[in-house]
C-alpha cells in the first residue's frame, strides 16, 4: 500500500505525498526544520515517531486525515492493523493513527492542561532556570518617577544554584500477531483507555509539583495561609485567602484542588441553623462551587490541606520532546509495540502565583 493521487492543502495547494526513501528523507527535512524536534530529528525516524510523520505533513498543509485519503481508504476503522502495521510505506502514518487514539484517552483521563500557564520548548534535556530579582524593591508596577530619577525596574537573571532537567515518560501497547487480524475501531478502545491511564499519570506529576514544587532545597514551594479556627474552617477562609493573596501578591486563584474527603466536607457545611449551604447542588448532583469555580478534586492532595492555584503563572511545562508515538522493541519480550511517549516536567514559574491552605492549622 503506498500513498497515491494528488491532495488539495490547506493554503489550496496541490501535493502529493512521498513514499519509501523518499517519504524518509522527506520527514527528515522537515523534522530538521522543525524547532520542537529539529535536535532529535534521526533519533525519531528510526523509532518511526509521528512526531517527525506530522511535522512532514505539517510542512505539506496537509492532515492525517488526508494523508489516510491519499492511501484510498475511505474509513480506516474498518481496515484491518495489519494493513498498516506490516507496510514500511505506512509504518509512519500507524504510529501517527495510534497518536490520536493515545491521546484522546490523554487528554480524557488527564487534566494537567488546566494547570499549566505556559509551555516552554526546550533543545536539549536540561535548561537553566531564570528568576526575577527586584533590584529597587519597589513592588509597584508604575510608581512616581521626579526628573532625571531612575525607573524602578525588575531584572531576569540566571540562577547558576538551580537547573531544571527533563525525563521521558509513557507507556504503550504491543500487538501480537494473532492480534493483528483486529479492525481500528476495536484497537482505538484500547489505545483511549490506555491514554486515560497515561493522563492520569501526568496530572498527578502536575499536582505533586504545584505541592511540593519542583527543587528539594525549596525555592519554588509555596506560601501557606491557616484558616481562622483550626479544624473548622468555612466558606469565609476560602474568602480570606483568595482576597489575601490577591492583596499580598497580585494573584487571582481561579482553581482550587482538594481531595474528595475535603470536598465532601466542603459540599455539606451547613448554616447556622443547620440547613446545608449547597442544598441545591447537592440535590442536582453537582459539585458546588469554590468561590464562583469548581473544585479540582485530586486524591493527591493529603487531608487539611487545599492548593489555591492561579493557573496563568502558578505552572510552566518544560518540553523537550513533544507527546508522539514510537516504535521500539521490549528487549525482553522481544516483541515490538508502539508506545506514546513525552519528555517534559512540570516545574513552578512563580511560587506565589499558588497557596496552600493548612485547615488544621489557625493563621496568625
Amino acid at each position: 500500500m503506498k500513498f497515491t493521487g494528488k491532495i488539495k492543502n490547506s493554503r489550496g495547494e496541490i501535493v502529493e505525498l512521498k513514499n519509501g526513501s523518499e517519504l524518509r528523507t522527506a520527514m527528515k527535512d522537515s523534522a530538521g526544520k522543525d524547532g520542537r524536534i529539529a535536535g532529535q530529528a534521526e533519533e525519531l525516524l528510526n523509532k518511526n515517531s509521528s512526531a517527525t510523520f506530522r511535522s512532514y505533513l505539517a510542512s505539506q498543509g496537509v492532515t492525517v486525515k488526508d494523508a489516510v485519503r491519499a492511501l484510498g481508504i475511505e474509513d480506516i476503522n474498518s481496515q484491518q492493523v495489519r494493513a498498516l502495521y506490516q507496510n514500511d510505506n505506512t509504518k509512519p502514518l500507524f504510529n501517527a493513527v495510534l497518536e490520536d487514539g493515545f491521546r484522546e484517552g490523554f487528554l480524557a483521563g488527564g487534566r494537567s492542561d488546566q494547570l499549566v500557564g505556559q509551555t516552554i520548548s526546550m533543545d536539549q534535556m536540561s535548561y537553566q532556570y531564570y528568576t526575577l530579582e527586584n533590584k529597587d524593591n519597589d513592588d509597584l508596577d508604575l510608581a512616581f518617577i521626579g526628573q532625571g530619577a531612575p525607573i524602578p525596574v525588575v531584572s531576569i537573571k540566571l540562577d547558576t544554584d538551580h537547573t531544571i532537567f527533563v525525563y521521558k515518560r509513557g507507556g504503550g501497547i504491543e500487538i501480537t500477531d494473532e492480534a493483528k487480524a483486529m479492525r481500528f475501531d476495536m484497537l482505538s478502545l484500547h489505545l483511549r483507555k490506555r491514554g486515560v491511564q497515561i493522563g492520569r499519570t501526568e496530572e498527578k506529576l502536575a499536582v505533586h509539583r504545584l505541592l511540593n514544587g519542583y527543587f528539594k532545597d525549596g525555592t519554588d514551594a509555596a506560601p501557606t495561609l491557616g484558616v481562622k479556627t483550626a479544624n473548622d474552617w468555612t466558606l469565609a477562609d476560602i474568602w480570606y485567602a483568595k482576597q489575601y493573596a490577591f492583596q499580598k501578591y497580585g494573584y487571582n486563584y481561579t482553581k482550587c484542588l482538594m481531595n474528595l474527603k475535603t470536598a465532601e466536607k466542603w459540599a455539606t457545611q451547613k448554616e447556622a441553623n443547620g440547613n446545608f449551604i449547597f442544598l441545591n447542588e447537592l440535590k442536582n448532583g453537582d459539585m458546588p462551587d469554590v468561590l464562583d469555580y469548581q473544585p479540582f478534586i485530586s486524591e493527591d492532595i493529603p487531608d487539611g490541606r487545599m492548593v489555591l492555584v492561579d493557573p496563568r503563572f502558578a505552572l510552566a511545562k518544560y518540553q523537550f520532546k513533544p507527546f508522539s508515538v514510537e516504535n521500539d522493541r521490549d528487549v525482553k519480550t522481544q516483541v515490538e509495540g508502539s508506545y506514546a511517549t513525552e519528555t517534559s516536567d512540570y516545574i513552578p514559574f512563580d511560587p506565589n502565583a499558588r497557596m496552600i491552605l493548612t485547615l488544621d492549622a489557625a493563621r496568625s
